[in-house]
């Protein structure tokens, strides 16, 4: 590699021509034959240096400018131990690659060990290593020390690139090339394996960080406890009536002990990988700014303050905020609802065939409108509220996301559940503003219905069955497999399009030992970044949909048992041809998630309940179409003890889980006692030992003074005479 000026390194792009010499490779995705580094392309991350951002002012765009900065940048990294090399992006577009020296890795390796050790995360003494030694490091911890030493503040030990802020504006993205290497044969051996072992977890971990592999591990754990509903919601599917009261229980002590369970599984993880209380100790987020200095309450370093009673304050403006988001989306869904309901059992006009779309219509238009101007809103109010660390802003952002994902995904279930089925025949007749409104667009005697409302009892288990089976096919391909035919799709409909029109394309002067390796780096600087907090949610829901309305359909544990089985191998393709490498950084826990989990747990023992009692009797005439009857005191006892049981059972699960010792957790309990055992050396001991004999010399003449006059007073007690005594003598 070279430090010299990025000009002798880069070549500048010339404009074809039909004469032109013929191009280098175009660039490819990194689904096609594997496009390895070059030796001398042996990079740990990518910076992209773009001097023709939209966010730059007009100034910071001159060429004059955009030099400058690039300057101070690779003398920034040459002073820091970093080598480089500059290869062209695009116009106004540079890639720097990155590499850092062993002995740069191996400071930083101390340094952060260190941290860890002074905050209690790490048990025994971190030794500094050696250059040597920092090529042992796994490839997802080097790329972790590499990434924390270019961002994190400098009183962190780090540079303070933050890409897009303050002076880094230049400073598009830093990312990770793929290994297709490792990408084709993780896929492949995947595709061979029906589950999982914890070699795979360790894999991951070695190659992703910590966070990635959590996501993969629960996701894993998941899928194996699965397998019990499953089988029982086939035998009651079989052999139980509908909305059977035994399946209920099963699945609602399922949901709490399964929650519970992965409590211990994390925890036993965050230990085993040695990541058990790193969640204190995130970085410095760029963009907080504090409003006072002051020394930390626990290392006594000065740092920026921000008062905590201030950010709660802002917080608790986040609670009308989603009320009013909650209120308005729920009366949109259910306009929707209603115009749903007349269209498809009331209205029988004209044009029905096509109106009956116009539902899902409004709700595929309205709600992901709505949902990006919620997420505008929530994103500025987490900005406003001024978090320390990025694990904190995370998970204000993953709270206040949630409740629009509740809303969006549950909404329906609830208002067939509880509106529709029970009361649908007190409403259908008040709904005659929808007929007067149809009757004036298409005409009195064209909006003449013959029919007459009667309510559609299959409508609940019919909704549910999609969202648990269909729904779930539908954002699989949406989420893996469409990313990839749209890219194909866009790179020949991009070549057709260039030659009807006769467009120039770029002609990029590689050196063909490069070549196919900067076209898929090309490539993969314009992939999304992956966000593992999106899977997350995805099986959040997923489990949400088993918690709350499972006894609709006993089948759905089946569907999602599926579905995760081929979730686990998409998320790795994902990963692999879809998205940036992502950065390894450490977690010990799944987050707000985990929150979000025993909250549906809750309300699943309340909506469990509640189902059973109000459709139990009348589940044989919910095929017939008869209406929903129960009695309301009934119903209010049976959610009312269903919650006082969750409860109970909650606690008991969570007693037995703290009576059993985790081999893990004793485990690591022994090896920190001898940890500290070894602290206290034996040179230590040998040295206080002949210190104490040094003393017992000097002082033993004394002594023995002391005892020969213990004993002189002794004997004269012996010697003692009465008054009487000695008169007689």
């Amino acid at each position: 590699m070279s430090e010299a000026s990025p000009a002798a390194a880069a070549s500048v792009p010339a404009q074809t021509t039909p004469s032109s010499p013929s191009p280098s490779p175009a660039p490819s995705s990194s689904s096609d034959v594997p496009a390895v580094a070059p030796d001398h392309l042996d990079v740990d991350l990518i910076l992209v240096f773009d001097s023709a951002g939209a966010d730059l002012s007009d100034e910071q765009k001159t060429q004059a400018a955009a030099e400058a900065a690039l300057k101070d940048l690779l003398f920034l990294l040459a002073n820091a131990g970093f080598d480089f090399t500059i290869r062209v992006n695009r116009p106004g577009s540079v890639f720097i690659f990155v590499k850092a020296s062993d002995a740069v890795v191996a400071t930083a390796s101390y340094q952060s060990e260190a941290r860890d050790w002074k905050m209690g995360v790490r048990t025994t003494v971190p030794v500094a290593p050696s250059a040597t030694d920092a090529q042992e490091f796994s490839v997802a911890e080097r790329l972790r020390l590499v990434h924390d030493r270019l961002t994190k503040p400098e009183k962190e030990n780090g540079l303070g690139i933050t890409p897009g802020e303050g002076d880094w504006v230049y400073i598009s993205s830093i990312f990770a090339p793929h290994d297709p290497a490792f990408d084709v044969a993780w896929i492949k051996r995947w595709s061979k394996k029906y589950v999982l072992d914890d070699d795979e977890l360790e894999l991951i971990r070695n190659t992703f960080g910590e966070k990635v592999a959590l996501y993969f591990a629960f996701l894993q754990y998941y899928f194996k406890w699965l397998l019990f509903p499953t089988i029982a919601g086939i035998f009651a599917y079989l052999f139980l009536s509908p909305f059977s009261p035994l399946f209920a229980l099963i699945n609602a002590v399922w949901c709490c002990v399964f929650v519970e369970a992965w409590k211990r599984h994390e925890l036993d993880l965050a230990v085993k990988w040695g990541v058990k209380g790193c969640s204190n100790l995130h970085a410095t987020r760029a963009t907080f700014k504090g409003e006072t200095e002051r020394s930390n309450p626990i290392t006594g370093e000065r740092e920026q303050y921000y008062p905590s009673w201030k950010r709660v304050v802002k917080q608790f403006t986040a609670i009308p905020t989603a009320l009013v988001a909650g209120v308005l989306l729920m009366a949109l869904q259910g306009v929707v609802f209603v115009i749903e309901i007349f269209l498809a059992e009331i209205y029988d006009g004209p044009l029905k065939q096509y109106l009956v779309f116009l539902p899902t219509a409004l709700l595929a238009t309205l709600v992901p409108t709505f949902t990006a101007f919620y997420s505008i809103v929530v994103t500025k109010m987490t900005n406003w509220e001024n978090h320390v660390s990025a694990h904190a802003y995370e998970t204000s952002m993953t709270q206040k996301m949630f409740v629009l994902n509740f809303l969006t995904s549950y909404m329906g279930l609830f208002l067939s559940s509880y509106v529709y089925l029970p009361f649908g025949h007190l409403i259908a007749p008040n709904i005659d503003f929808i007929t007067s409104t149809v009757k004036r667009v298409v005409g009195e005697s064209a909006a003449q219905s013959k029919k007459t409302f009667s309510i559609n009892t299959l409508r609940l288990r019919q909704q549910y069955i999609y969202f648990t089976a269909t729904a779930q096919a539908i954002n699989f391909f949406v989420e893996t497999l469409l990313p990839y035919i749209q890219r194909r799709l866009f790179k020949e409909a991009k070549k057709l399009s260039n030659k009807v029109t006769g467009a120039q394309t770029l002609v990029y002067n590689d050196d063909p030992a490069e070549s196919a390796f900067l076209g898929r780096v090309r490539a993969e600087v314009e992939f999304p970044e992956y966000e593992v907090d999106e899977d997350y949610r995805e099986m959040i829901v997923q489990f949400g949909y088993l918690s709350l309305f499972s006894t609709v359909w006993p089948l759905a544990p089946l569907f999602s048992f599926i579905n995760n089985w081929v979730e686990l191998r998409g998320d790795a393709v994902k990963i692999c041809l879809d998205t940036k490498r992502p950065i390894p950084s450490k977690a010990e826990s799944i987050g707000a998630w985990l929150n979000n989990l025993s909250f549906l747990t809750w309300l699943g023992s309340l909506t469990t309940s509640s189902l059973v009692s109000l459709y139990r009797n009348s589940a044989t005439s919910l095929e017939s179409g008869e209406l929903v009857s129960t009695r309301p005191w009934m119903l209010l006892t049976t959610v009312l003890l269903s919650e006082h049981v969750y409860f109970a059972v909650r606690y008991l699960v969570s007693v037995i889980f703290n009576a059993l010792e985790s081999p893990v957790v004793l485990d690591a309990r022994r090896e920190n006692y001898v940890a500290r055992s070894g602290m206290l050396s034996a040179t230590t001991l040998e040295t206080e030992n002949e210190k104490e004999q040094e003393v017992a010399e000097d002082v033993r003449e004394s002594w023995r003074a002391k005892v020969q006059d213990a004993v002189v007073v002794f004997g004269s007690s012996l010697e003692l005479k009465t008054e009487a005594e000695k008169k007689e003598e």
